[in-house]
């Protein structure tokens, strides 16, 4: 089980991603933009933050930014429909310059998100370990 931050403006998608979060045994809690999640994080632990890039008022690029720089071992997914809107702009690339680990293009099927979760966690596990082993 991973304590998870879903940070995204759409509130249909947030219900999705949350009840297939918590089917899977995670424990999960939800902002709906950047400056509440952000808050959140610095509030809370967490072990996944999953953040939408395009949101109003915080957008996910600078979120993740904000996560990253004070939460160094933070495992980050960012999430985004936002290329239909730019095709020409691969924010998902972008947001992995921004600080986070992996990227998952909106729609996607509940699985994936699942999947990606797990995925994070090992990649921010392993990380970590790295860090620790060579310091």
């Amino acid at each position: 089980m991973a304590r998870i931050l879903v940070i995204d403006d759409d509130k249909i998608f947030v219900d999705l991603m949350v009840g297939a979060l918590r089917d899977c045994g995670h424990d999960v809690t939800f902002a709906f933009e950047g400056h509440t999640g952000s808050k959140l994080a610095q509030s809370h632990i967490f072990d996944v933050v999953i953040c939408d890039l395009v949101m109003p008022e915080k957008e996910g690029l600078e979120t993740i930014k904000d996560l990253r720089r004070d939460q160094p071992d933070l495992a980050i997914l960012a999430v985004s429909g936002g290329l239909a809107m730019a095709p020409h702009i691969d924010v998902l690339h972008i947001a992995n310059k921004f600080g986070a680990d992996l990227t998952l293009c909106k729609p996607f099927k509940l699985r994936q998100l699942a999947d990606a979760v797990d995925k994070v966690l090992v990649l921010r596990r392993a990380a970590r370990r790295e860090r620790v082993h060579f310091a």
